[in-house]
């Protein structure tokens, strides 16, 4: 009996040091959870009793959002950084952007073409402190120019290199920014079958590894945007991973 306790065990321990890592630690979500101090959404819904995000592709390559409350348009509190943001990807995770915009009515943004999914987190007047909902829309068009992502654990932008070490992100780099979002750096996670949203903030250890911890829906597909500034400039560093 004590040699199978003890199997059970190592089994054990072994998923959680392949899904924690050393430092960066993640938990797979079942109902409840934790987000700023609310519970899981993941924005995997289009509409939240009287609030809707209605997304439409009114042309080739184009994507029109609006976010309403009982058919009207949102009035919007500060949220994160006083702004409200928006989360672009496609179904082949071949393409991210974090749009951030101060008055978020009727917004229009360049996409490709194909399954074209926009995560809204806002914080409206009158609550809750922070709403996320998630559409889909279809669009038709071309395909734009192909961002920097990477399906391996290394990513670079030339002079700057992040190594993916589960999830910690390591930079060639001592980190020098400014914090962004309200944190050092922010990681979005977007899982491919059916857009799972979450996202982290970091903390910074060794003065250049950011390190995470944070909730996931469950196994799939990932795409994983790492955010921060170095030099200045903000930095969008892709991966692309399976769990």
């Amino acid at each position: 009996m004590k040699s199978k306790a003890f199997a059970i065990l190592l089994i054990v321990l072994g998923v959680g040091a392949t899904l924690g890592g050393l430092y960066g630690q993640i938990f797979l979500a079942e109902d409840e959870g934790h987000h700023d101090g609310t519970g899981f959404s993941f924005a995997l819904e289009s509409s939240v009793g009287a609030d809707e995000l209605i997304v439409t592709s009114p042309g080739p390559n184009q994507a029109v959002v609006q976010l309403l409350r009982a058919g009207q348009p949102m009035n919007f509190n500060d949220v994160h950084d006083g702004r409200s943001h928006f989360f672009i990807t496609t179904a082949d995770l071949g393409w991210f952007e974090h749009v951030v915009v101060d008055e978020p009515r009727d917004l229009e943004v360049d996409v490709p073409a194909g399954d074209v999914r926009v995560v809204a987190q806002v914080s409206p007047d009158g609550g809750p402190e922070l709403l996320e909902l998630g559409a889909t829309v279809q669009v038709a068009g071309d395909a734009l120019a192909a961002q920097n992502i990477v399906d391996d654990d290394e990513w670079t932008n030339g002079e700057l290199t992040v190594r993916r070490q589960q999830f910690d992100f390591v930079l060639s780099k001592t980190w020098n920014g400014s914090d962004v979002y309200e944190g050092p750096a922010l990681l979005t996670l977007i899982r491919a079958d059916d857009f799972a949203f979450t996202h982290a903030h970091a903390e910074v250890l060794d003065g250049n590894r950011f390190s995470f911890a944070t909730d996931l829906p469950g196994l799939g597909d990932f795409l994983a945007a790492l955010q921060f500034e170095q030099d200045g400039e903000l930095v969008t560093a892709l991966f692309r991973f399976s769990i």
